[in-house]
Protein backbone atom coordinates (compact mmCIF):
# COMPACT_ATOMS: atom_id res chain seq x y z
CA UNK A 1 0.00 0.00 0.00
CA UNK A 2 1.61 3.23 -0.88
CA UNK A 3 0.91 5.81 1.79
CA UNK A 4 1.77 9.45 1.44
CA UNK A 5 4.69 10.88 4.29
CA UNK A 6 2.61 13.30 6.36
CA UNK A 7 -1.45 13.23 6.50
CA UNK A 8 -3.05 16.61 7.84
CA UNK A 9 -5.95 16.24 9.99
CA UNK A 10 -8.35 19.36 10.87
CA UNK A 11 -9.68 18.86 14.18
CA UNK A 12 -10.30 19.77 17.49
CA UNK A 13 -11.26 16.58 18.85
CA UNK A 14 -8.42 15.28 20.68
CA UNK A 15 -9.65 11.78 21.46
CA UNK A 16 -9.97 11.52 17.70
CA UNK A 17 -6.54 13.30 17.07
CA UNK A 18 -5.23 10.49 19.70
CA UNK A 19 -6.99 7.42 17.52
CA UNK A 20 -5.94 8.55 14.59
CA UNK A 21 -2.36 9.38 15.29
CA UNK A 22 -1.82 5.51 17.09
CA UNK A 23 -3.29 3.85 13.70
CA UNK A 24 -1.15 6.02 11.13
CA UNK A 25 1.53 5.05 13.01
CA UNK A 26 1.52 1.22 12.45
CA UNK A 27 1.40 2.22 8.60
CA UNK A 28 4.22 4.54 9.41
CA UNK A 29 2.40 7.58 8.34
CA UNK A 30 3.23 10.85 10.26
CA UNK A 31 0.36 12.77 11.21
CA UNK A 32 0.20 16.52 11.38
CA UNK A 33 -2.41 18.64 13.16
CA UNK A 34 -4.49 21.87 11.74
CA UNK A 35 -7.15 23.98 12.83
CA UNK A 36 -7.56 26.50 10.21
CA UNK A 37 -8.13 27.21 6.45
CA UNK A 38 -4.51 29.12 6.57
CA UNK A 39 -2.87 25.85 7.90
CA UNK A 40 -4.60 23.93 5.53
CA UNK A 41 -3.13 26.29 2.09
CA UNK A 42 0.22 26.27 3.65
CA UNK A 43 0.35 22.53 4.05
CA UNK A 44 -1.03 22.42 0.98
CA UNK A 45 1.34 24.85 -0.72
CA UNK A 46 4.51 23.55 0.86
CA UNK A 47 4.18 20.09 0.09
CA UNK A 48 3.99 19.00 3.49
CA UNK A 49 0.88 17.16 2.79
CA UNK A 50 -1.25 15.87 0.23
CA UNK A 51 -3.83 14.00 1.83
CA UNK A 52 -6.43 15.87 4.53
CA UNK A 53 -8.69 14.41 7.24
CA UNK A 54 -11.41 16.83 7.74
CA UNK A 55 -13.53 16.19 11.47
CA UNK A 56 -17.24 17.29 10.23
CA UNK A 57 -17.66 18.52 13.68
CA UNK A 58 -15.29 21.51 12.58
CA UNK A 59 -18.99 22.61 11.69
CA UNK A 60 -20.34 22.72 7.82
CA UNK A 61 -19.06 25.89 6.81
CA UNK A 62 -15.92 25.74 7.45
CA UNK A 63 -15.50 22.20 6.29
CA UNK A 64 -17.08 23.38 2.92
CA UNK A 65 -14.41 26.17 2.76
CA UNK A 66 -11.43 23.89 3.58
CA UNK A 67 -12.72 21.77 0.95
CA UNK A 68 -12.66 24.74 -1.47
CA UNK A 69 -9.53 26.15 -0.79
CA UNK A 70 -7.77 22.68 -0.95
CA UNK A 71 -9.42 21.69 -4.61
CA UNK A 72 -8.77 25.27 -5.87
CA UNK A 73 -5.37 24.01 -6.09
CA UNK A 74 -4.38 23.11 -9.85
CA UNK A 75 -0.47 22.10 -9.19
CA UNK A 76 -0.89 19.73 -6.97
CA UNK A 77 -2.99 15.81 -6.52
CA UNK A 78 -4.41 16.29 -2.95
CA UNK A 79 -7.18 13.33 -0.97
CA UNK A 80 -10.07 14.88 1.07
CA UNK A 81 -11.59 12.58 3.22
CA UNK A 82 -14.36 13.38 5.30
CA UNK A 83 -14.70 11.76 8.83
CA UNK A 84 -18.88 11.87 10.33
CA UNK A 85 -20.71 10.42 13.03
CA UNK A 86 -23.36 8.71 10.81
CA UNK A 87 -25.08 8.84 7.05
CA UNK A 88 -26.84 12.62 7.25
CA UNK A 89 -27.73 14.92 4.57
CA UNK A 90 -24.07 16.49 5.25
CA UNK A 91 -23.44 13.48 2.97
CA UNK A 92 -24.91 15.18 -0.33
CA UNK A 93 -22.84 18.53 0.40
CA UNK A 94 -19.54 16.60 0.85
CA UNK A 95 -20.21 15.14 -1.97
CA UNK A 96 -21.03 18.22 -3.79
CA UNK A 97 -17.43 19.59 -2.36
CA UNK A 98 -15.76 16.84 -4.29
CA UNK A 99 -15.01 14.96 -0.71
CA UNK A 100 -12.89 11.79 -2.51
CA UNK A 101 -14.20 9.41 0.66
CA UNK A 102 -16.29 9.13 4.01
CA UNK A 103 -14.79 7.63 7.41
CA UNK A 104 -17.84 7.16 9.37
CA UNK A 105 -17.09 7.17 13.18
CA UNK A 106 -16.81 5.20 14.94
CA UNK A 107 -14.58 3.54 13.02
CA UNK A 108 -11.88 0.92 13.09
CA UNK A 109 -8.37 1.23 12.17
CA UNK A 110 -8.31 -1.19 9.38
CA UNK A 111 -10.95 0.92 7.76
CA UNK A 112 -8.76 4.08 8.09
CA UNK A 113 -5.68 2.32 7.15
CA UNK A 114 -7.71 1.31 4.09
CA UNK A 115 -9.27 4.70 2.62
CA UNK A 116 -5.99 6.21 2.94
CA UNK A 117 -4.33 3.83 1.74
CA UNK A 118 -6.74 3.96 -1.69
CA UNK A 119 -6.47 7.72 -1.75
CA UNK A 120 -2.09 7.72 -1.72
CA UNK A 121 -2.64 5.24 -3.86
CA UNK A 122 -4.95 7.08 -6.52
CA UNK A 123 -2.91 10.89 -5.84
CA UNK A 124 0.41 8.59 -6.93
CA UNK A 125 -1.54 7.35 -9.92
CA UNK A 126 -2.92 10.63 -10.80
CA UNK A 127 0.52 12.30 -10.24
CA UNK A 128 2.35 10.10 -12.70
CA UNK A 129 -0.41 9.98 -14.85
CA UNK A 130 -0.10 13.86 -15.37
CA UNK A 131 3.81 13.67 -14.83
CA UNK A 132 3.35 11.26 -18.64
CA UNK A 133 0.74 13.80 -20.26
CA UNK A 134 3.23 16.91 -19.36
CA UNK A 135 6.04 14.89 -20.57
CA UNK A 136 4.00 14.06 -23.79
CA UNK A 137 3.30 17.25 -24.62
CA UNK A 138 6.61 18.68 -24.08
CA UNK A 139 7.92 15.18 -25.99
CA UNK A 140 5.60 16.70 -29.22
CA UNK A 141 6.61 20.55 -28.77
CA UNK A 142 10.20 19.40 -28.67
CA UNK A 143 9.97 16.73 -31.64
CA UNK A 144 7.85 19.37 -34.09
CA UNK A 145 10.72 21.95 -33.51
CA UNK A 146 13.33 19.09 -34.84
CA UNK A 147 10.87 17.54 -37.67
CA UNK A 148 10.52 21.09 -38.65
CA UNK A 149 10.96 22.50 -41.83
CA UNK A 150 12.71 25.87 -40.24
CA UNK A 151 16.82 25.83 -39.91
CA UNK A 152 17.88 23.00 -37.20
CA UNK A 153 20.14 24.14 -35.35
CA UNK A 154 17.87 27.11 -33.92
CA UNK A 155 15.33 24.18 -33.33
CA UNK A 156 18.45 22.40 -31.67
CA UNK A 157 18.65 25.92 -29.34
CA UNK A 158 14.90 25.83 -28.74
CA UNK A 159 15.04 21.93 -27.98
CA UNK A 160 18.08 22.28 -25.50
CA UNK A 161 16.79 25.22 -23.68
CA UNK A 162 13.11 23.71 -22.93
CA UNK A 163 15.00 20.89 -21.66
CA UNK A 164 17.07 22.50 -19.58
CA UNK A 165 14.24 24.80 -17.90
CA UNK A 166 12.54 21.46 -16.93
CA UNK A 167 15.19 19.85 -15.53
CA UNK A 168 16.21 23.32 -13.74
CA UNK A 169 19.88 22.73 -15.26
CA UNK A 170 21.91 26.14 -15.37
CA UNK A 171 23.45 25.23 -19.16
CA UNK A 172 22.50 22.69 -21.59
CA UNK A 173 24.82 21.82 -24.92
CA UNK A 174 24.67 19.39 -27.49
CA UNK A 175 27.74 18.27 -28.53
CA UNK A 176 28.69 16.71 -31.71
CA UNK A 177 31.55 13.97 -31.77
CA UNK A 178 34.11 13.05 -34.82
CA UNK A 179 34.36 9.44 -35.51
CA UNK A 180 37.80 9.82 -34.59
CA UNK A 181 36.61 10.74 -30.67
CA UNK A 182 39.11 13.68 -30.81
CA UNK A 183 37.30 16.50 -31.21
CA UNK A 184 34.07 17.86 -30.63
CA UNK A 185 31.36 20.63 -32.41
CA UNK A 186 28.75 22.49 -29.53
CA UNK A 187 26.42 23.44 -32.04
CA UNK A 188 23.39 24.46 -29.95
CA UNK A 189 23.68 25.69 -26.05
CA UNK A 190 21.49 26.95 -23.92
CA UNK A 191 22.89 30.08 -22.64
CA UNK A 192 23.80 31.19 -25.98
CA UNK A 193 22.40 31.17 -29.20
CA UNK A 194 24.78 32.54 -31.02
CA UNK A 195 26.71 29.25 -30.45
CA UNK A 196 26.52 26.72 -33.58
CA UNK A 197 30.07 25.64 -34.00
CA UNK A 198 32.63 25.53 -31.58
CA UNK A 199 35.07 23.40 -31.79
CA UNK A 200 36.35 21.77 -28.65
CA UNK A 201 39.05 19.06 -28.27
CA UNK A 202 37.61 16.61 -26.44
CA UNK A 203 40.80 15.87 -23.99
CA UNK A 204 40.08 18.29 -21.65
CA UNK A 205 36.01 16.54 -21.43
CA UNK A 206 36.33 12.78 -20.48
CA UNK A 207 33.08 13.15 -19.79
CA UNK A 208 31.98 13.18 -23.52
CA UNK A 209 34.60 10.46 -23.65
CA UNK A 210 33.33 8.18 -21.65
CA UNK A 211 29.59 8.31 -22.84
CA UNK A 212 30.77 8.14 -26.21
CA UNK A 213 32.89 4.79 -25.73
CA UNK A 214 30.37 3.24 -23.55
CA UNK A 215 27.05 4.61 -25.51
CA UNK A 216 25.66 5.03 -21.89
CA UNK A 217 24.01 7.90 -20.28
CA UNK A 218 26.47 9.43 -17.02
CA UNK A 219 25.31 10.81 -14.59
CA UNK A 220 27.63 12.36 -11.99
CA UNK A 221 25.29 14.04 -8.75
CA UNK A 222 29.49 15.19 -6.76
CA UNK A 223 31.90 15.74 -9.69
CA UNK A 224 34.41 16.05 -6.42
CA UNK A 225 33.66 12.11 -6.01
CA UNK A 226 34.21 10.72 -9.73
CA UNK A 227 37.12 9.01 -11.24
CA UNK A 228 36.39 9.88 -14.77
CA UNK A 229 35.94 13.70 -13.81
CA UNK A 230 39.03 13.58 -11.80
CA UNK A 231 41.85 15.50 -14.47
CA UNK A 232 39.30 18.40 -14.79
CA UNK A 233 38.19 18.53 -11.38
CA UNK A 234 39.68 21.79 -11.14
CA UNK A 235 38.54 23.58 -13.67
CA UNK A 236 34.97 22.35 -12.87
CA UNK A 237 35.44 23.91 -9.77
CA UNK A 238 36.40 27.04 -11.03
CA UNK A 239 32.97 27.08 -12.78
CA UNK A 240 30.85 26.15 -10.21
CA UNK A 241 30.22 23.01 -11.53
CA UNK A 242 28.29 20.13 -9.07
CA UNK A 243 26.72 18.27 -10.48
CA UNK A 244 26.55 16.97 -14.60
CA UNK A 245 24.54 14.79 -16.70
CA UNK A 246 24.97 13.16 -19.67
CA UNK A 247 22.46 11.27 -22.49
CA UNK A 248 24.36 9.73 -25.85
CA UNK A 249 22.40 10.74 -29.17
CA UNK A 250 22.85 7.14 -30.96
CA UNK A 251 22.14 6.31 -34.76
CA UNK A 252 22.68 2.66 -35.33
CA UNK A 253 24.97 1.80 -32.43
CA UNK A 254 26.50 4.99 -33.17
CA UNK A 255 26.90 7.71 -30.81
CA UNK A 256 26.71 10.67 -32.73
CA UNK A 257 27.20 13.12 -29.63
CA UNK A 258 25.71 13.45 -26.66
CA UNK A 259 23.15 15.98 -24.64
CA UNK A 260 25.31 17.85 -22.36
CA UNK A 261 23.40 19.26 -18.78
CA UNK A 262 25.31 20.96 -15.89
CA UNK A 263 24.66 22.23 -12.40
CA UNK A 264 26.12 24.61 -10.22
CA UNK A 265 23.72 23.33 -7.47
CA UNK A 266 24.53 19.52 -6.19
CA UNK A 267 21.57 17.64 -8.00
CA UNK A 268 21.16 14.17 -5.64
CA UNK A 269 19.88 12.09 -8.00
CA UNK A 270 17.03 11.87 -11.51
CA UNK A 271 13.79 10.13 -11.32
CA UNK A 272 13.13 7.29 -13.28
CA UNK A 273 10.77 9.60 -15.59
CA UNK A 274 13.13 12.02 -16.22
CA UNK A 275 15.97 9.64 -17.04
CA UNK A 276 13.62 7.92 -19.72
CA UNK A 277 12.20 12.00 -20.75
CA UNK A 278 16.04 13.10 -21.87
CA UNK A 279 17.24 9.82 -23.30
CA UNK A 280 14.10 10.16 -25.84
CA UNK A 281 14.79 13.91 -26.74
CA UNK A 282 18.70 12.80 -27.41
CA UNK A 283 17.01 9.86 -29.63
CA UNK A 284 14.83 12.03 -31.10
CA UNK A 285 17.49 14.56 -31.66
CA UNK A 286 19.84 11.16 -33.55
CA UNK A 287 16.54 11.46 -36.08
CA UNK A 288 16.12 15.08 -36.99
CA UNK A 289 19.96 15.25 -37.61
CA UNK A 290 20.28 12.04 -40.07
CA UNK A 291 16.87 13.54 -42.13
CA UNK A 292 18.30 16.77 -42.37
CA UNK A 293 20.55 18.57 -44.55
CA UNK A 294 23.30 19.57 -41.70
CA UNK A 295 24.57 16.16 -42.00
CA UNK A 296 25.94 17.08 -45.18
CA UNK A 297 26.80 20.28 -43.71
CA UNK A 298 28.82 18.37 -40.57
CA UNK A 299 30.31 16.23 -43.12
CA UNK A 300 32.03 19.06 -44.86
CA UNK A 301 33.16 20.54 -41.51
CA UNK A 302 34.65 17.07 -40.89
CA UNK A 303 36.71 17.09 -44.30
CA UNK A 304 37.46 21.10 -43.30
CA UNK A 305 38.85 19.53 -39.93
CA UNK A 306 40.96 16.88 -42.00
CA UNK A 307 42.43 18.87 -44.03
CA UNK A 308 43.73 21.75 -41.74
CA UNK A 309 44.95 18.57 -39.19
CA UNK A 310 46.90 17.74 -42.58
CA UNK A 311 48.09 20.22 -43.42
CA UNK A 312 49.24 20.61 -39.51
CA UNK A 313 50.91 17.44 -39.83
CA UNK A 314 53.09 18.95 -42.90
CA UNK A 315 53.75 21.80 -41.39
CA UNK A 316 55.22 19.87 -38.35
CA UNK A 317 57.47 18.13 -40.53
CA UNK A 318 59.11 21.52 -41.68
CA UNK A 319 59.21 22.54 -37.60
CA UNK A 320 61.20 19.21 -36.96
CA UNK A 321 64.60 20.67 -37.15
CA UNK A 322 63.66 23.63 -35.06
CA UNK A 323 61.79 21.44 -32.22
CA UNK A 324 64.43 20.70 -29.60
CA UNK A 325 64.95 24.81 -29.52
CA UNK A 326 62.43 25.36 -28.98
CA UNK A 327 61.41 22.89 -26.52
CA UNK A 328 64.39 24.33 -24.57
CA UNK A 329 63.79 27.86 -25.05
CA UNK A 330 62.85 29.98 -21.64
CA UNK A 331 60.55 32.18 -23.41
CA UNK A 332 57.11 30.84 -24.59
CA UNK A 333 57.49 29.74 -28.42
CA UNK A 334 53.88 29.43 -30.31
CA UNK A 335 53.72 27.91 -33.87
CA UNK A 336 50.27 29.56 -35.68
CA UNK A 337 48.90 28.27 -38.89
CA UNK A 338 47.15 31.40 -41.46
CA UNK A 339 43.61 30.59 -40.15
CA UNK A 340 45.11 30.76 -36.45
CA UNK A 341 45.57 27.69 -35.24
CA UNK A 342 48.01 26.25 -32.66
CA UNK A 343 50.45 24.14 -34.56
CA UNK A 344 53.27 23.71 -32.32
CA UNK A 345 53.69 25.03 -28.41
CA UNK A 346 56.20 24.75 -26.15
CA UNK A 347 55.54 23.37 -22.62
CA UNK A 348 56.67 27.17 -21.35
CA UNK A 349 54.61 28.64 -23.74
CA UNK A 350 51.74 26.18 -22.47
CA UNK A 351 52.19 27.18 -18.58
CA UNK A 352 51.93 30.76 -19.56
CA UNK A 353 48.52 30.38 -21.18
CA UNK A 354 47.24 27.63 -18.21
CA UNK A 355 46.73 24.88 -20.46
CA UNK A 356 48.72 21.77 -21.38
CA UNK A 357 49.95 20.80 -24.44
CA UNK A 358 47.46 18.56 -25.50
CA UNK A 359 44.56 21.00 -24.65
CA UNK A 360 45.93 23.83 -26.91
CA UNK A 361 47.70 22.09 -29.81
CA UNK A 362 44.95 22.17 -32.88
CA UNK A 363 42.77 24.86 -31.28
CA UNK A 364 42.81 28.83 -32.25
CA UNK A 365 44.66 31.09 -30.57
CA UNK A 366 42.02 33.69 -30.45
CA UNK A 367 40.19 30.84 -27.72
CA UNK A 368 43.14 31.72 -25.02
CA UNK A 369 42.41 35.54 -24.96
CA UNK A 370 39.61 37.65 -24.03
CA UNK A 371 37.68 39.24 -25.84
CA UNK A 372 38.91 42.35 -25.09
CA UNK A 373 42.47 41.31 -26.26
CA UNK A 374 41.95 40.03 -29.72
CA UNK A 375 41.79 43.75 -31.34
CA UNK A 376 45.61 44.23 -30.22
CA UNK A 377 46.23 40.62 -31.01
CA UNK A 378 45.27 41.10 -34.33
CA UNK A 379 46.93 44.62 -34.87
CA UNK A 380 50.16 42.67 -33.84
CA UNK A 381 49.52 39.45 -36.74
CA UNK A 382 49.13 42.42 -39.18
CA UNK A 383 52.27 44.14 -38.17
CA UNK A 384 54.28 40.95 -38.71
CA UNK A 385 52.82 40.44 -41.97
CA UNK A 386 53.86 43.60 -42.80
CA UNK A 387 57.29 42.93 -41.68
CA UNK A 388 57.29 45.09 -38.44
CA UNK A 389 59.30 43.80 -35.75
CA UNK A 390 57.07 45.08 -32.74
CA UNK A 391 56.19 43.67 -29.09
CA UNK A 392 52.64 44.34 -27.13
CA UNK A 393 51.13 43.22 -23.57
CA UNK A 394 48.39 40.53 -23.83
CA UNK A 395 46.19 40.41 -20.87
CA UNK A 396 45.20 37.24 -20.47
CA UNK A 397 43.49 35.07 -17.14
CA UNK A 398 44.69 31.28 -16.44
CA UNK A 399 42.98 28.60 -14.30
CA UNK A 400 43.96 26.55 -12.77
CA UNK A 401 43.73 24.66 -9.06
CA UNK A 402 43.77 27.58 -7.15
CA UNK A 403 42.13 31.00 -7.77
CA UNK A 404 42.21 32.33 -11.82
CA UNK A 405 45.38 34.24 -11.93
CA UNK A 406 45.38 37.88 -13.74
CA UNK A 407 48.77 37.66 -16.03
CA UNK A 408 50.56 40.29 -18.59
CA UNK A 409 52.01 38.46 -21.21
CA UNK A 410 55.12 40.16 -23.58
CA UNK A 411 54.18 38.51 -26.93
CA UNK A 412 55.81 39.44 -30.12
CA UNK A 413 55.14 37.56 -34.17
CA UNK A 414 57.12 36.65 -36.74
CA UNK A 415 56.56 35.39 -40.48
CA UNK A 416 58.43 31.67 -40.37
CA UNK A 417 59.41 30.24 -43.78
CA UNK A 418 56.94 30.50 -46.76
CA UNK A 419 54.21 28.22 -45.02
CA UNK A 420 52.30 30.79 -43.95
CA UNK A 421 52.85 30.20 -40.31
CA UNK A 422 53.60 32.65 -37.36
CA UNK A 423 56.28 32.42 -34.68
CA UNK A 424 54.87 33.95 -31.51
CA UNK A 425 57.37 34.72 -28.59
CA UNK A 426 55.81 35.13 -24.54
CA UNK A 427 57.44 35.98 -21.90
CA UNK A 428 55.75 36.20 -18.46
CA UNK A 429 56.34 39.98 -17.38
CA UNK A 430 53.04 40.56 -14.49
CA UNK A 431 56.62 40.86 -11.82
CA UNK A 432 57.68 43.03 -14.56
CA UNK A 433 55.34 45.01 -14.83
CA UNK A 434 54.29 45.53 -11.49
CA UNK A 435 57.63 46.58 -10.22
CA UNK A 436 57.75 49.39 -13.05
CA UNK A 437 54.45 50.77 -11.79
CA UNK A 438 55.54 50.44 -8.09
CA UNK A 439 58.18 52.59 -8.83
CA UNK A 440 56.73 54.97 -10.98
CA UNK A 441 54.41 55.31 -7.87
CA UNK A 442 57.43 55.51 -5.64
CA UNK A 443 58.88 58.21 -7.68
CA UNK A 444 56.20 60.38 -8.34
CA UNK A 445 56.15 60.03 -3.95
CA UNK A 446 59.43 60.98 -3.74
CA UNK A 447 58.87 64.29 -5.98
CA UNK A 448 55.98 65.01 -3.66
CA UNK A 449 58.14 64.05 -0.44
CA UNK A 450 61.09 66.77 -2.06
CA UNK A 451 58.31 69.97 -3.11
CA UNK A 452 56.55 69.55 0.21
CA UNK A 453 60.39 69.79 1.96
CA UNK A 454 61.41 72.63 -0.50
CA UNK A 455 58.08 74.56 0.48
CA UNK A 456 58.78 74.09 3.90
CA UNK A 457 62.03 75.53 4.05
CA UNK A 458 61.13 79.00 1.60
CA UNK A 459 58.42 78.99 4.07
CA UNK A 460 60.51 78.48 7.20
CA UNK A 461 63.07 81.18 6.17
CA UNK A 462 60.21 83.71 4.60
CA UNK A 463 58.59 83.58 8.33
CA UNK A 464 62.23 83.83 9.72
CA UNK A 465 62.83 86.80 7.80
CA UNK A 466 59.51 88.31 7.84
CA UNK A 467 58.88 87.92 11.76
CA UNK A 468 61.40 90.60 13.06
CA UNK A 469 60.73 94.16 10.98
CA UNK A 470 56.91 92.97 11.39
CA UNK A 471 57.61 92.70 15.37
CA UNK A 472 59.40 96.35 15.02
CA UNK A 473 56.71 98.50 13.01
CA UNK A 474 54.12 96.74 16.05
CA UNK A 475 56.84 97.92 18.60
CA UNK A 476 56.57 101.44 17.14
CA UNK A 477 52.74 101.65 16.45
CA UNK A 478 52.33 100.79 20.31
CA UNK A 479 54.64 103.99 21.12
CA UNK A 480 53.30 106.02 18.36
CA UNK A 481 49.88 105.29 20.28
CA UNK A 482 51.14 105.75 23.87
CA UNK A 483 52.69 109.43 22.90
CA UNK A 484 49.67 110.48 21.28
CA UNK A 485 46.60 111.98 23.23
CA UNK A 486 44.19 112.48 20.53
CA UNK A 487 42.89 108.80 21.01
CA UNK A 488 39.80 109.82 19.07
CA UNK A 489 41.33 111.42 16.59
CA UNK A 490 42.21 110.87 12.55
CA UNK A 491 45.47 110.17 13.76
CA UNK A 492 44.82 107.24 16.03
CA UNK A 493 42.08 105.53 13.46
CA UNK A 494 45.00 105.41 10.88
CA UNK A 495 47.41 103.75 13.34
CA UNK A 496 44.71 101.09 14.48
CA UNK A 497 44.29 100.74 11.31
CA UNK A 498 47.84 99.78 10.30
CA UNK A 499 48.12 97.65 13.74
CA UNK A 500 45.33 95.52 12.56
CA UNK A 501 47.02 95.24 9.32
CA UNK A 502 50.40 94.08 10.68
CA UNK A 503 48.52 91.72 13.25
CA UNK A 504 47.01 90.12 9.45
CA UNK A 505 50.52 89.97 8.01
CA UNK A 506 51.48 88.33 11.28
CA UNK A 507 49.02 85.53 11.12
CA UNK A 508 50.12 84.84 7.80
CA UNK A 509 54.13 84.77 8.59
CA UNK A 510 52.44 82.32 11.40
CA UNK A 511 51.14 79.84 8.72
CA UNK A 512 54.05 79.76 7.29
CA UNK A 513 56.10 78.85 9.88
CA UNK A 514 53.71 75.97 10.57
CA UNK A 515 53.20 74.35 7.21
CA UNK A 516 53.40 70.31 7.57
CA UNK A 517 52.20 69.18 3.74
CA UNK A 518 52.07 70.89 0.19
CA UNK A 519 48.35 71.50 -0.68
CA UNK A 520 47.08 74.03 -3.31
CA UNK A 521 44.06 76.07 -4.44
CA UNK A 522 42.85 77.87 -7.55
CA UNK A 523 43.95 80.99 -8.06
CA UNK A 524 43.47 83.43 -10.83
CA UNK A 525 42.96 81.59 -14.71
CA UNK A 526 44.83 78.05 -14.49
CA UNK A 527 47.19 78.87 -12.19
CA UNK A 528 47.33 77.82 -8.41
CA UNK A 529 49.27 78.82 -5.14
CA UNK A 530 49.64 77.49 -1.66
CA UNK A 531 46.27 76.82 0.78
CA UNK A 532 48.13 78.30 3.91
CA UNK A 533 44.74 77.09 5.74
CA UNK A 534 45.01 73.62 4.99
CA UNK A 535 49.19 73.04 4.56
CA UNK A 536 49.24 74.76 7.86
CA UNK A 537 46.55 72.92 9.52
CA UNK A 538 45.22 75.38 11.21
CA UNK A 539 41.95 75.13 9.20
CA UNK A 540 41.52 71.75 10.97
CA UNK A 541 42.13 73.78 14.40
CA UNK A 542 39.50 75.95 13.56
CA UNK A 543 36.72 73.50 12.98
CA UNK A 544 37.77 71.45 16.14
CA UNK A 545 37.45 74.47 18.22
Amino acid sequence: MIQPQTIALATTDIQLHQKIKEGLYQADCHLVLIATVEEAIQAMDTGLSRLFLIDTKLGVEKVLKLCEVLRDNDSRQVGIIAIIDGYTDLVGQLMDASVDDVLVSPFTVFSLLARVGAQSKRISTAEQLAFKVRDSWMLIEITSKLVGTGDLLDSLYDMISILSAELHADRGSVVLVRPEGDLGLVIASSDDAEIQDLIINLDGYPEIKSVVETGSPLIVSDVSDSKVLHSVLPKLKSVSVKSIALFPIVEEDNVLGVIFLRYSDQREMFHQRELVFCQTVANATAIALRNHEITESLHKKDQQIKRVQSEAQNRLAALQPYEDFFNGAVDGMVVISDSGVVVFINPEGAAILGHTVQEIKGVPFFNMLPTSQIANFESLIEQSERGRRVSIDLEITTEGEGPALQKIVSTSAALLGTEGMTLLTMRDVTEERMTARQLVEAQEQLIKSEKQAAIMEVAGAAAHELNQPLTAVLTSVAMFKRVLHDSEGHTTRLLNAMEQEVDRMTSIVRKLAKLTEYTTKDYVGQSKIIDLERSSGEEAEEENS
